[in-house]
């Protein structure tokens, strides 16, 4: 009889906890638990169902329930998981939730970024056009573009950007890449057409501020490669004063007025460019522009000073590069947590390579890793209030998990490319020290000529005058000098220009000097210049 009882004991407690995980873990009682928006709950019951359950219909449903309880608990990282396991999946009868899944990872990257090898892991399988609904077309094609173009096939990425829909939030991105496109292929007129369309669709509209200024630098550099330097320069002026682009086009403008010949807008360009408040800036070849420019003024002991001075200034750096290149090779996560040590101010070695470093943070790569961890590091703090059902049941375990993995991951891949970045900024070192020792070794042996004619301008580039900044010389307004004694003011950067007088023998010879900025004394309003 004791042994009865004892038997059926074991079976009662052993069909009450059956009972109790099979109530538990009840689709229906999940899904009730979303309708009454206690989405935490809901969550934890449909990872239940989706880790335990048996019914394969009820299971696909959980799946996009937990997916859609996490994404309502404002966890966007979170619920990518699951409906980026869903895409994976592909298009299949027992995968009903594809379409929806593919159109909500669209809207959640186009808020905070999925990350770009996140993104190529989801597309590697084949989609078929008709699977991809209306809505997620934008993101499916965008990130198509983007990686053909990252493997160089531009026909193929410019194909997928063109099918980029009117209206998506993916439509300006496409669009800026196919000028891109277009410009590599020689395409100029369109490359231009196409950057006008960026500019307008990004007009007023503080969020796509990046979007439009590197709209007004492609559309800088396009003229400038056909050799329209006054167009040039009228784009790179308008790049506000506050963009982390400003120098960038501070300086690119400094070589389309030395084709056009007004080398003293050059010097006060680099003068800029060569000021305290960007002393850590990585500018290397303005010593080299700097140099010609003075060669091209038969001004040979400048030509020599800016020689010197390029040696003194990275000279020093070359033996930290180098040294930081070996010390990381094969270790990109220790690279990315280096060039991140400097963005946090606690860099401690190699320090003479700080400018590099600091270039290396602004790289897109580096930035994107930075948001990963950041949106991530964001969630996993969220989740540490998560107890109970979600510890116990797995969830939480499953989405720290997840987040973790992401964030290493977006460190590897972002550690690869930043240090391979690293390489191209030593190889570029490399090279203009040999330029430096070319010019000096040229000038030695008198072949000044040949130096010089390197450098060929068109005739009817020579006629734009410039004076002032970027801004276009209005020959009604008058000028007034005023010498630079030596002290900087951050309001005159960029409005810097030389007075300088070549010292060539002629004016018909190929080196005569800035011929424009000569007669300019006295004809327009005063911008700071340098005076020697």
């Amino acid at each position: 009889m004791a042994r009865k009882s004892r038997f059926t004991v074991a079976v009662l407690l052993a069909w009450s906890m059956l009972s109790s995980s099979s109530l538990f873990a009840d689709y229906k009682t999940a899904k009730a638990l979303y309708t009454k928006k206690n989405y935490p709950k809901a969550a934890e019951a449909f990872f239940e169902v989706y880790e335990k359950g048996t019914n394969k219909v009820e299971k696909r449903k959980a799946e996009w329930g937990l997916a859609q309880s996490l994404e309502k608990m404002k966890l966007p990282y979170s619920a990518s998981k699951y409906y980026s396991v869903i895409v994976r999946r592909g298009r299949v009868a027992d995968n009903p939730f594809f379409r929806s899944a593919l159109e909500d990872l669209g809207k959640i990257n186009s808020k905070i970024s999925l990350g770009q090898s996140h993104i190529v892991q989801l597309f590697k399988a084949e989609i078929r056009l008709s699977d991809v609904p209306g809505p997620a077309r934008g993101f499916y094609f965008y990130y198509k573009g983007v990686e053909a173009f990252g493997d160089k096939s531009l026909d193929t990425a410019d194909h997928y950007f063109e099918m980029v829909p009117a209206g998506s939030p993916y439509q300006l991105g496409a669009l800026f890449h196919q000028g891109v496109i277009a410009n590599l292929q020689g395409r100029h007129s369109r490359s231009i057409a196409l950057f006008e369309k960026v500019l307008a669709g990004t007009r007023d509209r503080p969020e796509y501020k990046e979007l439009q200024e590197m709209s007004l630098m492609n559309m800088a550099r396009v003229n400038y490669e056909i050799k329209r330097f006054a167009e040039a320069i009228s784009y790179y002026g308008q790049i506000p004063r506050d963009s982390e682009n400003w120098l960038d086009a501070i300086w690119e403008s400094s070589w389309a007025f030395f084709f056009i010949e007004k080398y003293n807008n050059t010097l006060g360009n680099i003068h800029t460019i060569h000021s305290p408040f960007f002393e850590n800036r990585f500018y290397p070849e303005a010593y080299i522009l700097q140099s010609i420019t003075f060669l091209r003024m038969c001004r040979y002991d400048q030509v020599k000073e800016s020689m010197k001075r390029f040696k003194e200034r990275y000279q020093p750096v070359f033996g930290d590069v180098r040294g930081m290149m070996n010390r990381y090779k094969g270790d990109p996560k220790g690279f990315f947590k280096f060039v991140y040590d400097y963005r946090t101010g606690s860099l401690t070695s190699y320090r003479k390579a700080e400018e590099i470093v600091k270039k290396l943070s602004q790289v897109d790569a580096f930035k994107e890793a930075m948001d990963t961890i950041r949106f991530t590091d964001r969630e996993i703090n969220s989740l540490k209030n998560k107890g109970g059902g979600w510890k116990s049941s797995g969830l939480l375990e499953d989405v720290s998990s997840f987040l973790e993995q992401k964030k290493s991951t977006a460190i590897l891949d972002a550690g690869q490319r930043v240090y391979k970045e690293a390489g191209t900024y030593y190889t570029q070192l490399m090279e203009l020290s040999n330029q430096t020792k070319l010019i000096v070794a040229e000038m030695q042996l008198g072949k000044l000529a040949k130096l010089r004619s390197l450098i060929s301008i068109a005739e009817e580039d020579k006629k734009s005058q410039f004076i002032g900044g970027l801004q276009k010389l209005n020959i009604n307004q008058t000028l007034e000098f005023w010498p630079f004694e030596g002290e900087y003011w951050e309001d005159e950067l960029g409005f810097y220009v030389y007075n300088m007088p070549s010292k060539c023998s002629t004016l018909k010879d190929s080196d005569a000097g800035d011929k424009g900025d000569k007669g300019d004394k006295g004809d327009k309003e005063a911008p700071p210049s340098t005076k020697e």
